[in-house]
């Protein structure tokens, strides 16, 4: 049976709660932890007499009303647990001390944002001071000079922990810097049913292991798929598949663990088709050997795009290669305990996920003002700071371990996937009208060989890369 998630997340937040206390020492009103000690008039001083620091600060931001517009910000905020009461409380502490306020709100889907982005900058209107732009809507922006140069900002020094660095170097651009990010997300991996595992007399403890020992390889992998594709019934049909994927999640994993990606980036800033190495070519052909060994559930007709969310959820497959935020799609209703893992190291390479983030950005408009966007990211610094009582591991587990059945998914794998020796980026995200389905549809289904896809995208994406290319 399932493990009782509420009583794992309850008994998780009584260990944060308790280690709050703590770390707050008691006091009736503390400082907010790593916040600057603040000048008169922003002036350009040290922010701590010993600490060599010469970032802006301001002790009075004047009333500001800052607000950051996203996709995905609730209304109401969300006060279920510990950690999150003790953010409101921070944020609530600086808004008084700095005199400022900073509000998130969706202020448009996912599919719409980069339009309205576009036309809000471009007319000189924007209707937010900070937006979040998702990695694959950034690239037109930036060529089009629609984002302001962060690196010329004097309150806040971009290369804190805090402060996603393969965001920064994703976003140089030019020798500036044009959006950053706060968030280090956890991506795709393989998700797994522990009872279907138990089932195929699999340890369901060992994937973890050995994730843990180096020794989650391929080969490991493609035995487990053989052990987990069964014909329950004998009567020639298979009635449990090994896995089921989308397939823009399962091929791009399986070419960063064998060393090779879409899309990469040269010494020179200048982005090269990739999929021609050989690297690309192995981890494609053995991505569909597993296919042709049905191993692989195929897509259902007519099925929709996520169809093997529901699939992995009621026991049709063992595994899924899928993004960590889908465990939000099935975790609540699931009836089996499951894992999750990275995707297994191929022969020329290791462990990996492909990083795709939400960044922030600044519109770039004629009027804008370098004392206020000064202003405005002295104030997003300071509510993104760690809540105090909490280190940065603390802060980003939280959202996760209510979500598992667990705590090795998030204190293993999870932990992993946000070591930049895990994260691999892509640069495909940056060549607009371009998308990882271009390969992986037909050669998921089978309608043509990698190779004969490539023959036939490999002209297409040159020319898109090359124009990517164009100062």
């Amino acid at each position: 049976m399932r493990k009782n998630k509420k009583w794992l997340a309850l008994g998780l937040a009584v260990v944060v709660a308790m280690a709050t206390l703590c770390g707050c020492g008691g006091g009736d009103d503390p400082k907010p932890e790593n916040t600057p000690t603040t000048n008169e008039n922003g002036q350009e001083n040290p922010d701590n007499p010993d600490s060599g620091s010469s970032l802006k600060t301001y002790d009075d931001l004047g009333g500001m009303e800052i607000t950051v517009g996203d996709w995905y910000s609730s209304e109401e905020e969300d006060l279920s647990t510990t950690y999150a009461e003790e953010t409101s409380n921070y944020r609530q502490q600086i808004f008084d001390q700095y005199n400022f306020t900073l509000t998130r709100k969706s202020i448009a889907a996912w599919v719409d944002m980069p339009t309205k982005f576009t036309t809000e900058v471009m007319s000189g209107n924007p209707s937010v001071d900070i937006w979040y732009l998702y990695q694959t809507d950034v690239s037109q922006p930036l060529k089009n000079n629609l984002l302001y140069d962060l690196s010329t900002v004097k309150t806040v020094d971009f290369s804190e922990e805090k402060w996603n660095q393969q965001v920064k170097e994703l976003m140089t651009y030019k020798g500036g810097i044009y959006g950053m990010s706060t968030e280090l997300e956890p991506r795709a991996g393989i998700f797994y049913n522990k009872k279907l595992f138990e089932d195929a007399g699999i340890d369901p403890e060992e994937p973890y292991d050995l994730q843990a020992s180096g020794e989650w390889t391929w080969d490991k992998f493609e035995e487990y798929c053989k052990k987990l594709t069964q014909d329950t019934d004998n009567d020639g049909v298979t009635d449990i598949y090994a896995m089921a994927s989308f397939s823009k999640d399962y091929f791009k994993l399986c070419a960063v663990t064998n060393g090779a990606q879409f899309v990469t980036r040269d010494a020179d800033g200048k982005y090269q088709n990739a999929t021609g190495t050989q690297n690309f070519i192995d981890a494609m052909n053995w991505g569909v050997s597993l296919i042709e060994n049905k191993y692989i559930m195929p897509d259902p007709d007519g099925a929709a795009w996520d169809w093997f969310i529901t699939a992995f959820r009621d026991g049709e497959c063992a595994m899924q290669a899928a993004e960590v935020y889908t465990v939000g799609s099935f975790a609540e209703s699931m009836e089996d305990e499951f894992g999750f893992v990275m995707f297994p190291a191929g022969p020329n390479g290791k462990m990996a996920t492909v990083p795709l983030d939400n960044i922030v950005v600044v519109p770039n408009i004629e009027y804008s003002d370098p004392e206020y966007v000064d202003k405005i990211m002295f104030a997003y610094n300071l509510y993104t700071e760690t809540t105090p009582g909490y280190s940065l591991d603390d802060a980003w587990k939280q959202t996760y371990y209510a979500q598992f059945t667990d705590t090795r998914a998030v204190d293993e794998t999870l932990s992993l996937m946000r070591e930049d020796e895990h994260r691999i980026l892509d640069y495909q995200s940056m060549i607009p009208d371009t998308d990882y389905g271009d390969f992986t549809y037909t050669v998921y289904a089978l309608q043509a060989t990698p190779q004969e896809q490539l023959e036939e995208m490999t002209p297409k994406w040159d020319g898109k890369i090359a124009k990517a290319n164009e100062d």
